[in-house]
C-alpha cells in the first residue's frame, strides 16, 4: 500500500489540532474500509481513508465535536477508541488512546474476506417498520438490524431459503434481495446490490426519514 506522512496537524481550512510540528509518523492509506463509529449521538457508518498507528481520518455523516470520545469498530472485530481531534466537510482526524498495530489490524479485515470477495460489513440495530414484496404478495415486517449487504428481519411469514424477494424500507426505497437464513419467525436477506455509503449514512443518523415521519 502506498506510504506518505502522518500526523494531526492543523487542517489547511482552518480545523484546529495539535501543534502542527509534532513529529509525523508512517501511515498506511486505506482506501473504502467501512467502519461503524460510535459516538454521543449514537452509532453510523463511517469511511475509513488512512490510519496510522496513532491515529485515522473517515468520511461521515452527520455533526461532530473536536474531543468528542470516539470508537470506530472495524469488519473484522476490532475496536479502535480515541478523540476526535479536528473535523471538517464530512470528515474527522481521530487520534487514538493509544498506539496500535495497523499491519495486524488490515490483516484480521483481510482475514474475513468471504467467497464473494466482501467481507460481512458493520451491522446497525434500527428497529423499524419495512415491507417485503415475496411471491406476488406483500408482507408487513419488522426489520431488526441493517448493513450495506444485508438485513435481518421478523415477521410472521413462511420464507423459503434462497428466494428471491423484494424489501421496501422507508426513506432508502426498494431493494432486490436473497433468503439467506430461516429461523423462528425471523429471516436474514443478502442484497443482490450493497447500500451505497452516501444513502445509508444520512439514513442512519435521520429518524424521521427512518420512520416515514
Amino acid at each position: 500500500m502506498p506510504a506518505s506522512s502522518f500526523a494531526f496537524s492543523r487542517d489547511p481550512a482552518g480545523a484546529s489540532g495539535p501543534d502542527p510540528l509534532t513529529p509525523r509518523g508512517p501511515r498506511v492509506t486505506t482506501i473504502l474500509l467501512i467502519g461503524k463509529l460510535a459516538g454521543q449521538s449514537g452509532e453510523t457508518i463511517c469511511r475509513i481513508r488512512n490510519i496510522s498507528d496513532n491515529g485515522l481520518m473517515a468520511e461521515v455523516h452527520g455533526a461532530f465535536a473536536v474531543e468528542d470520545q470516539v470508537a470506530v469498530t472495524l469488519k473484522a472485530g476490532d475496536v479502535l477508541c480515541g478523540r476526535i481531534r479536528w473535523s471538517l466537510n464530512g470528515r474527522i482526524g481521530v487520534e487514538f488512546d493509544g498506539p496500535v498495530d495497523v499491519a495486524a489490524l488490515l490483516g484480521h479485515v483481510a482475514n474475513r474476506i468471504g467467497p464473494e470477495g466482501i467481507a460481512r460489513g458493520p451491522r446497525f440495530e434500527v428497529d423499524c417498520s419495512a415491507e417485503l414484496h415475496a411471491a406476488h404478495q406483500r408482507h408487513e415486517v419488522r426489520l431488526i438490524d441493517l448493513s450495506q449487504g444485508g438485513a435481518r428481519l421478523v415477521g410472521d411469514l413462511r420464507m423459503e431459503r434462497d428466494a428471491i424477494v423484494r424489501l421496501a424500507v422507508p426513506g432508502l426505497g426498494e431493494r432486490e434481495a436473497a433468503v439467506r437464513w430461516v429461523g423462528e419467525g425471523a429471516f436474514g436477506l443478502s442484497f443482490l446490490e450493497p447500500l451505497a455509503f452516501a444513502d445509508f449514512g444520512p439514513w442512519l443518523i435521520n429518524r424521521p426519514l427512518r420512520y416515514g415521519a
